[in-house]
């Protein structure tokens, strides 16, 4: 019975995955990236422009829930900013590596943002 309880647990736990930072505080940069979330075969979340891939780096605290067609990213306190399938505007700005101590860094691709203020069109999540 232990051992059904645990597997069904496994089955309810997101395999997708999105880079962190150490900041609980979105960046302030204000830069703008236009952009909707895919996931990729490896399960890390990123931005898909019109010029290609972008890999995302949130606020400390942030989480990704749902599977890899229909996904939800949240801030720390639980609270939805953005999610699959939805054009969002990202505030933040472009850098140029990745720190050691931020989580899933083999998320990282060529172009990097720091995440900050996110919008969405009006009624949409």
């Amino acid at each position: 019975m232990a051992l059904l309880a645990m597997t069904l647990t496994a089955c309810s736990t997101s395999s997708l995955r999105i880079i962190t930072n150490t900041q609980p505080e979105p960046s302030g940069m204000e830069a703008l990236l236009v952009a909707s979330l895919e996931s990729g075969d490896d399960g890390c979340v990123f931005a898909r422009t019109a010029g290609g891939i972008v890999a995302l780096v949130w606020p400390a605290g942030y989480s990704v829930s749902g599977d890899p067609d229909s996904f939800t990213v949240h801030d720390s306190e639980g609270v939805p900013v953005a999610s699959s399938g939805v054009d969002v505007s990202i505030g933040g700005g472009s850098i140029g590596g990745l720190n050691d101590d931020w989580s899933n860094k083999d998320c990282g691709a060529d172009d990097l943002w720091v995440v900050g203020q996110i919008s969405t069109p009006a009624g949409e999540q």
